[in-house]
């Protein structure tokens, strides 16, 4: 940060006329009067630049103009809730720690600045005001900077919509293939991982806490559901009977939308008679477990991936619609 201070000093003022036509002199910070800057919510430091020594430019009608510059650490309160579409504001309260109000009054101003581009971020705005601290005379300078979304969306959003797509469509997988569980498993294991790498990127307190973690969270609990429902659904497979009295009222409430959807689309269901009237005998119990299979991975699914979508489109409507 570049700092340009300039004041009028009345006892440092001549004639050049009388001086050789010398305008101006430059002089070392220590042969003249230099307001001492401090920062008044610093990390490190409080002093500005205090290794460093910067010329004094005087000029003959007593404007000295004194330019700084370094690097300043300042505290700075991240908000996190749109990563990665988030935009911060950091203050930088400058003040002289030498001279109070009602002997130094400070008069703060924005110059045209150069910018080093940074690959992360952005600044959208600056904003510089006057301010007190204590007795002291002040500015203050407030920079909003907003990330660069693009990184993250690629390596972090990205793999977590394949993978709730991925999530959905573990009840596609045929159920004498034996690799529905582990499938489910993987996906679940995946959330976890990216979970983790998400929580190493943010802060550690971060407050608040970034809709995409709300997201992230969800996914990882509709994972768990579908790892339960798969299983259930191989059960149904095998004709086994389920323990679980709601997990066995589910299943049934299921098999009496099925029968009721099987009446809509054929009204005289019932037994089937051949071209001589004669009556087909009744689908075995294993045709009639494949067919409840069918109907029970149909609706898990179509809920699956209509809780994926929801979840999207509200991270979609809540963080990078604004």
């Amino acid at each position: 940060m570049g700092l340009d201070l300039r004041w009028n000093d009345g006892f440092l003022k001549w004639d050049p006329s009388k001086y050789g036509n010398v305008t101006h002199l430059v002089v070392p910070e220590d042969h003249v009067w230099t307001p001492m800057l401090a920062l008044a919510n610093p990390i490190d430091r409080i002093p500005v630049f205090p290794e460093d020594s910067f010329p004094v430019r005087i000029y003959s009608n007593g404007m000295i103009i004194w330019i700084r510059g370094g690097t300043v650490s300042i505290t700075c309160q991240p908000n996190v809730r749109y990563y990665p579409y988030d935009r911060h504001t950091c203050t930088a309260i400058f003040l002289t720690i030498d001279r109070i109000r009602n002997e130094l009054v400070m008069e703060t101003d924005l110059r045209p600045v150069i910018l080093n581009q940074n690959e992360e971020w952005d600044i959208v705005e600056m904003k510089a005001h006057l301010c007190s601290f204590d007795a002291y005379s002040c500015s203050q300078f407030v920079i909003t900077i907003k990330r660069h979304p693009e990184f993250s969306v690629l390596n972090i959003c990205i793999p977590i919509i394949c993978f709730g797509i991925l999530n959905a469509c573990v009840f596609l997988i045929p159920p004498e293939s034996g690799e529905r569980v582990s499938f489910a498993i993987t996906v679940l294991l995946s959330f976890a991982v990216f979970m983790t790498i998400f929580t190493s990127i943010l802060p550690k307190n971060s407050d608040p806490v970034p809709i995409l973690s709300y997201i992230l969270m969800f996914m990882m609990i509709e994972s768990g559901i579908i790892v339960i429902l798969t299983i259930v659904g191989l059960r149904i497979h095998h004709g086994q009977k389920l323990s679980n009295f709601s997990l066995n009222c589910f299943c049934k409430q299921l098999a009496n939308c099925q029968d009721k959807v099987k009446d809509e689309q054929n009204p005289l269901n019932g037994s089937v008679l051949s071209e001589n009237n004669e009556q087909q005998g009744e689908p075995g119990p294993r045709s009639e477990s494949w067919s409840r299979l069918q109907f029970f991975d149909m609706v898990c699914f179509c809920i699956s991936l209509a809780g994926f979508v929801i979840m999207v489109s509200v991270f979609a409507i809540l963080v990078i619609v604004p």
